[in-house]
């Protein structure tokens, strides 16, 4: 018989094994590691409340678990909860016995339940994931860049280290920021309380009128063949205004005589326009001539799992002044269920009116359903590919008009 629920104290040590193998490349097999670990996810579940750990019982066996998020995200300018996994980990004995399956299964139902239209997670599998109805997000870009590169400052006032007495204008910096960023989750303690917990993290400010305008967290990254150069790792840069970037901008240019490259990994693909060389140092050329500049990845991921409440959250979203009559048809195989809706959009505002006509059908799958509303990728491109069928395709110019210069969701949250 199986069975998911939250786990007690008593059973976090037992968790903590299946991770720990679940996941070599990432822990570590020493004493001292796995009672960190298991320090920390006792903290977790007695002391965070944005933070719960379930488990999978076979019976009164722990074969599996989870590590669920509570948050809230900006969606188009309207904060919403959303609900994030991680650390989902199977017994190693127990693979290939459809558990990940029935923890994602629970993880979607949990929130379906606390009226959550929309969950998230990073995967260890897109394929997986995918066919499970997540779409993909934004991709990320690894820049290296020459310190050399970035812009110098006018000066350094007002730049310092921040300490931990600083963490409430970091949260406030950070808040502020996500408000104007579509995709970005809010701050929690947990996350807050991370960047310092770590003693390889250095924080950088910069204060405007006493008020925290941006700041970077970063740690140094060492040379294998020469103990003076080093990288720097950027884990987190906010900046609010373009005289704060240029602040952070000349800290790291003036690093140029001890660190070889700057190493950003970003969802903004156009850091181009920002340093004087992009390159990469690799001399990688992709015919004819494009130099590379960065490497990208597919990560964060995305499923909406209820079509008509998601859609009632955008309400007062602007859909470019567009105006049609459509049927939406989203098909679900996880669940093997369909959702249909007559969706009227006047002047750019979604309506559902209880009328049987339209003009035209969409047809898509959940996971590129997420994507498409989500903004991560227009209906032309899906309808190409051959993942957005539409009934009448003289309309599919006037649907992609619906979308059009739609903000790509940004995610700066591990979890």
């Amino acid at each position: 018989m199986r069975s998911i629920r939250k786990l007690s104290t008593d059973e976090i040590p037992l968790f903590a094994d299946i991770a720990i193998n679940a996941y070599p490349g990432t822990t570590q097999n020493t004493k001292e590691f796995r009672e960190r670990f298991v320090s920390n996810l006792l903290f977790i579940q007695e002391q965070e409340d944005s933070i719960d750990l379930f488990g999978l019982f076979l019976g009164d066996k722990l074969v599996g678990g989870m590590r669920v998020h509570y948050y809230q995200m900006n969606l188009f300018s309207k904060i919403v909860n959303i609900g994030g996994v991680g650390l989902v980990a199977v017994d190693l004995i127990h693979k290939k016995e459809k558990v990940a399956k029935d923890l994602i299964c629970f993880f979607i139902e949990y929130f379906r339940e606390r009226d959550v239209t929309l969950v998230s997670l990073y995967p260890f599998n897109p394929e997986f994931y995918k066919k499970m109805g997540f779409g993909p997000g934004t991709k990320i870009n690894q820049y290296q860049v020459e310190p050399s590169s970035f812009p110098k400052a006018d000066s350094k006032e007002g730049v310092r280290f921040l300490q931990p007495s600083d963490q409430q204008q970091i949260l406030a910096c950070y808040n502020r920021y996500a408000l104007t960023k579509h995709g970005l989750f809010l701050k929690t303690d947990f996350d807050l309380n991370n960047i310092f917990k770590n003693p390889d993290n250095k924080v950088i400010g910069y204060f405007y009128n006493n008020q925290l305008e941006a700041y970077l967290v970063f740690n140094f990254e060492k040379s294998v063949d020469n103990f003076l150069i080093n990288n720097i790792v950027v884990k987190e840069l906010i900046t609010e205004t373009p005289t704060s970037l240029m602040k952070i901008c000349g800290f790291l240019q003036n690093q140029a005589d001890q660190i070889r490259r700057v190493i950003i990994n970003t969802q903004d693909d156009s850091l181009d326009f920002l340093v004087q060389d992009a390159r990469n140092g690799t001399d990688h050329l992709i015919p004819s001539v494009y130099h590379e500049t960065n490497t990208s990845g597919t990560g964060v991921m995305y499923r909406i799992i209820q079509v008509r409440k998601f859609l009632e959250n955008m309400n007062g979203f602007n859909f470019n002044n567009q105006s049609c009559l459509f049927k939406l048809t989203v098909v679900d195989s996880l669940y093997e269920e369909t959702t249909s809706l007559i969706i009227q959009v006047d002047r750019g505002k979604l309506s559902f009116p209880e009328i049987e006509k339209f003009e035209f059908e969409i047809t898509l799958d959940v996971a590129y359903f997420s994507s498409l509303f989500m903004g991560v990728i227009d209906p032309n491109r899906l309808y190409q590919y051959g993942k957005l069928k539409i009934s009448e395709p003289a309309y599919l110019g006037r649907f992609n008009e619906l979308f059009r210069n739609h903000e790509r969701p940004f995610c700066l949250t591990a979890f």
